[in-house]
């Protein structure tokens, strides 16, 4: 079997599994199977639930992070070599965890404080 037709293959392979995966996930996000309810949703520890603007923006930064290498993925299929992440984009993306880290912090001092008051 020549190289050109095993990469090929490989390729086919590879496409398939990661496409099967996809379909499966959408699915059960779907039809329910995988719980997202209180996604965005932080719960203190007296069980109040509270919504949480580092969840939404950490999911929203992530996401798009992820599409724009996929974009340059696509882009670059030609040269077989998987493409670089800028430099920036991947300060930005710590920022962004910084955030969601922050907000995690400041909310366990906020409890604490008014625990021992």
């Amino acid at each position: 079997m020549p190289f050109a037709q095993i990469i090929w293959f490989v390729k086919l392979f590879v496409l398939v599994f990661v496409g099967g995966l996809a379909a499966i996930i959408a699915h059960r996000l779907l039809t329910g199977q995988i719980n997202t309810t209180g996604l965005l949703y932080g719960t203190k520890k007296d069980g109040t639930k509270y919504f949480s603007p580092e969840r939404l923006q950490l999911m929203i930064f992530t996401l798009g992070v992820a599409m724009f290498y996929l974009n340059n993925v696509t882009q670059n299929r030609t040269s077989g070599v998987l493409p670089d992440v800028p430099k920036e984009i991947l300060a930005l993306l710590g920022g962004s965890h910084a955030i969601y880290l922050g907000g995690k912090a400041y909310m366990m001092l906020l409890k604490n404080t008014k625990k021992g008051e």
